[in-house]
Parts: C-alpha cells; sequence; structure tokens
C-alpha cells in the first residue's frame, strides 16, 4: 500500500497557552489534533506521524499507539536535540520537520498540532499530494481574518501569490494582533498546512546547519518552515501551489481561546460532521 503520511507538529511548550495543549481535551475528552487526525484518516491519508518532545513521547504513545485500523501505521518521533546547544526552546518548525527525515520518503503533509484546518483542507491536500505528477509542493491558504485571536498576538507566515496562485514569497510576522494591524484582513496567511515532495528534506538540513552557525547561542532564534519554503521558492524554482479551501480554521493560542473552540466543534457533532467517539 502506497504510505501516505500526515505530520503533526506537536512539540511545542505552550508557552502562550498555559501548558500542553498539543493533548488537551476541547470536546469529549478529545483534543484539537484528534479532529486532523479523524479528518486525514476520512480524507485517505494512512500514516500518522506525531511529532513530540521528550516529555510527551509516553503520553503519545499511550494515547494513539493502539486505537486505529490495522491499515493505518501510526510513528511517534522526537524532535531530536541531541548534539545541538542546550535551551529550553524548541529550535522551531523547521527542525521538526527534519524529524522526519527517516521516516518519510513519499510525498507528505505537515500541520500543527492546536489548529483545526477542516476536512475540505486535508481532501484537498490529499488529493493533490498523491494524483498529481508535477511534482509541485502546496499549501493551505487563509485570510488573516480567520486566524486572529481575541485573546492576544499571533504568529503568522503571510504570503505573497503570483497570477497563477503560486507562491512567490512567504514572511514570518509575529505580534500581530487586532489591536495592531499593519495589513488588509484578507492579506492570505499561512498556518503551517503544507504538502511537501521528499526534496524538501536535504535543502533544510543544508539551511539548518546554517542557522545554527549563525545562532548557535541564541536562547530565542527560531528555524522556520518559512525560512525553507522561501529559499527552495527563490534558489531552486520550486513551485508552491495554493489550495483554496471552504473550510474554516480554528485554533487555540491562548487559554481564552478555548470556550469558542469548543463551541464551534460542538456544533459541527451536533452536524453530525463527527462522530461524538472518533474511533
Amino acid at each position: 500500500m502506497r504510505q501516505k503520511t500526515l505530520a503533526i507538529m506537536a512539540a511545542g511548550l505552550g508557552s502562550r497557552f498555559g501548558g500542553l495543549k498539543q493533548v488537551h481535551a476541547v470536546v469529549n475528552n478529545y483534543a484539537i489534533l484528534d479532529f486532523s487526525v479523524y479528518d486525514a484518516l476520512q480524507a485517505g491519508f494512512n500514516h500518522i506521524v506525531f511529532i513530540v518532545n521528550e516529555d510527551l513521547i509516553s503520553v503519545f504513545k499511550a494515547r494513539y499507539l493502539n486505537v486505529f485500523p490495522e491499515h493505518i501505521k501510526v510513528d511517534i518521533t522526537l524532535q531530536d536535540t541531541s548534539g545541538l546547544p542546550k535551551r529550553k526552546r524548541p529550535w522551531g518548525t523547521g527542525h521538526a520537520l527534519l524529524s522526519l527525515k527517516k521516516l518519510v520518503h513519499n510525498n507528505f503533509a505537515l500541520i500543527n498540532a492546536d489548529d483545526f484546518y477542516g476536512r475540505d483542507a486535508f481532501k484537498l491536500m490529499h488529493d493533490a499530494l498523491y494524483t498529481d505528477t508535477n511534482k509541485q509542493n502546496y499549501f493551505i491558504g487563509y485570510p488573516l481574518k480567520n486566524t486572529l485571536s481575541d485573546f492576544g498576538a499571533v504568529s503568522r507566515g503571510v504570503c505573497i501569490l503570483n497570477k497563477n496562485q503560486d507562491l512567490k514569497n512567504i514572511v514570518e510576522h509575529t505580534n500581530i494582533s487586532k489591536e495592531n494591524l499593519s495589513m488588509p484582513l484578507d492579506t492570505i496567511v499561512s498556518m503551517n498546512f503544507w504538502g511537501f515532495t521528499p526534496e524538501v528534506f536535504n535543502i533544510a538540513d543544508s539551511l539548518f546547519a546554517t542557522f545554527l552557525r549563525k545562532h548557535k547561542n541564541s536562547q530565542t532564534a527560531e528555524f522556520f518552515i518559512p525560512q525553507i519554503v522561501d529559499f527552495m521558492i527563490n534558489e531552486y524554482d520550486s513551485v508552491f501551489k495554493m489550495l483554496e479551501t471552504s473550510a474554516k480554521w480554528f485554533g487555540v493560542t491562548y487559554k481564552e481561546d478555548e470556550a469558542k473552540v469548543k463551541e464551534q466543534l460542538q456544533e459541527l457533532i451536533s452536524l453530525g460532521i463527527y462522530p461524538k467517539t472518533l474511533w
């Protein structure tokens, strides 16, 4: 069976949230990432990889290793910091991507653990990655207005597209809030829902080595996926095509976001989009 991989970045510290929001139960003892996994399986993905930190390995093994049908492969991999300068903060989403290098050899999708992307987004990404023969890369784009929190600032990858809806440039912006907006509300942003070919690994490896030489003594610098994407577009003429989706994004950046997310998920369950018991 062809391996169709969804990888989930779940190694973050959740400092703004105030805890391990990756496995924080929002509805019926399920975390947001559980709804993403359910949507991915419905879309046709058959390989789920959880990228975690050392504190979460045992939690994820107990929670996910024996719950899915036999044809669904599950891997739990460490965002390994051995051999890297010691610090408390993770080294970023680009480093998380590199955790997949030994596990993934085909096209794959990559998401955040704490974002709800919507089933349509997973279906679009699955079909693009596994029926397209052009070896393109993809991302799901959302309007900025649909991704802001009422309770504080967020970080977003701001996208510039060409007339074919291909990504020309992406810039990570931090400290974006409703109070200090410096860009239009319909600006397309990336919420870290990516579709990659395996060629990304060697490129990311080289870029991370360069990043470490510059930032090895920093306690805060992070290696972001948009840095990799930008480099691939500019230096390798890689194509990153935006997939337009009707799905709604929502997430829990701050503890106060949870009530609204819970309400939205309960509504989707009541509409029959999700069962009360996912698996």
